[in-house]
């Protein structure tokens, strides 16, 4: 009896062995996966204070730029307790490289730390048919990381922290601040007025600083926010202009939180929409 024999006689219990195998591995990387997701989740957690529930009052906004003041007061944060950590799940649609002529429609949920800047964001992406694609990217104690993995398992992208992650890591904490509105007036956050509707916001924590520039409209609404970012981590990358467009809201609590938003990078002078996303499901955590 030969293989001959066996692979004509027994070839699809053979083949199906084969694709038991490959499910089996793929689960074990999933399963690893969500374990060091969910480890991730815990230790931001504890990052958090969470005996701290101090009510924001008018005059907490009083040194702030006038439109900084206006904003806070219209998404509703007087009378609120600070935020101090928050989930949500997020949707919408994704290019990775600017010639990328079909959107992807990305899945990802994302756990942030206000109180303590940090902030787990992991998603599911639909790059190759019937085989997940997990990515994520971790800022906890002022370090970055990133890492995408094929099936869950096999890595494609495993960036540890350096200077530029690093920098580029509290610099999406901020541009992504009006989600959580209060940490506008935690310690690490100081505010320049530039005119009557717009204000520079500077982040400093772990020995790092980044600013953008925050663009209010004649109501008082946020309607951007502008930053230089390192798009790419390697020693020689340079910052380039990094844009958010708020799109809609919705409300959380009482307070008017940004919920849709484009996100876009110039390169070349030429304006790339990378992130077209919804936040929905959105938690306060306490």
């Amino acid at each position: 009896m030969g293989i001959k024999y066996l692979w004509e006689n027994f070839r699809w219990v053979v083949i199906l062995g084969i694709i038991m195998i490959i499910v089996v591995v793929f689960m074990i990387g999933g399963l690893q996966m969500n374990r060091k997701i969910a480890k991730e989740i815990d230790m931001l957690r504890d990052s958090s204070e969470n005996n701290r529930t101090t009510i924001i009052e008018e005059k907490d906004l009083e040194e702030l730029p006038k439109a900084v003041q206006e904003w806070l007061k219209i998404s509703g944060v007087v009378g609120k307790e600070r935020i101090q950590a928050m989930s949500f799940s997020q949707g919408g649609k994704m290019k990775l490289k600017p010639d990328q002529e079909k959107w992807m429609e990305p899945s990802a949920k994302q756990y942030v730390s206000v109180d303590q800047p940090g902030y787990l964001w992991h998603v599911d992406l639909p790059m190759i048919p019937l085989i997940n694609t997990k990515g994520r990217d971790l800022f906890y104690e002022g370090k970055g990381s990133m890492e995408i993995r094929i099936a869950s398992l096999i890595p494609v992208v495993n960036e540890k922290p350096n200077d530029q992650l690093n920098e580029s890591s509290l610099h999406r904490f901020l541009l992504e601040l009006p989600w959580y509105p209060t940490a506008a007036l935690e310690d690490y956050m100081s505010w320049e007025e530039i005119d009557d509707q717009s204000a520079r916001a500077v982040l400093s924590y772990k020995g790092v600083t980044v600013d953008a520039v925050f663009y209010f409209d004649e109501t008082g609404h946020l309607v951007r926010q502008e930053a230089l970012r390192y798009k790419e981590n390697h020693a020689d990358a340079e910052r380039i202009p990094c844009i958010g467009e708020v799109k809609g809201y919705t409300t959380v609590e009482g307070m008017k939180i940004p919920s849709r938003f484009d996100v876009t990078w110039v390169i070349d002078d030429e304006p790339f929409t990378w992130y077209k996303l919804e936040n929905y499901d959105i938690r306060i955590e306490r």
